[in-house]
């Protein structure tokens, strides 16, 4: 008997004595999370080890990067939304402070979510699964480039960095 056939009447035996019967989620389909493609052709095994508990620390730091680029997007359009108000209202002044304090914020959450990225490639089991790191600084230059073709004035968040 072959290592196969072992297998299939184990499982033949074990369907027979009702060992599968009222299983949670029985004939239900397979939930699959986002981060199950993080472990490419090897989601199933981490799978399982997430659903032990036993989640290997790159993948976590993984799942951690991808809620942090969702805050990076939100916090980008918080920006670009201050800039909308202030070229509708021709009132750049008054929210000088509040376009710095959010770029301020975009810039420190792309610099941590970099360190992460630089983490996690070095942490992960295979360089298919490496990530391409942000550019902080040419992120940050295009959020400037938006602000000057919204109309902004040069300068505008320069000085601001003065000012408590």
């Amino acid at each position: 008997m072959g290592y196969w056939d072992l297998i299939e009447s184990r499982i033949q035996e074990a369907i027979q004595a009702g060992a599968f019967k009222d299983l949670p989620g029985a004939g239900q389909p397979l939930v699959l999370d986002d981060e199950d493609r993080l472990a490419g052709d090897n989601w199933l095994g981490f799978k399982i080890l997430r659903n032990g508990d036993l989640t290997p620390e790159w993948m976590m730091l993984g799942r951690e990067i991808e809620r942090d680029l969702a805050r990076l997007e939100e916090t980008a359009t918080r920006f670009h939304n201050f800039a909308g108000w202030a070229a509708a209202e021709g009132d750049w002044p008054g929210y000088a402070r509040r376009l710095a304090r959010v770029r301020d914020q975009y810039a420190e959450l792309a610099r941590s979510i970099r360190r992460k990225q630089d983490q996690f490639n070095h942490k992960v089991p295979a360089p298919s699964l490496e990530r391409p790191g942000l550019w902080v600084e040419h992120l940050l230059g295009r959020l400037d480039e938006s602000l000057a073709a919204a109309g902004a004035p040069a300068g505008l968040l320069e000085s601001t960095e003065d000012v408590a």
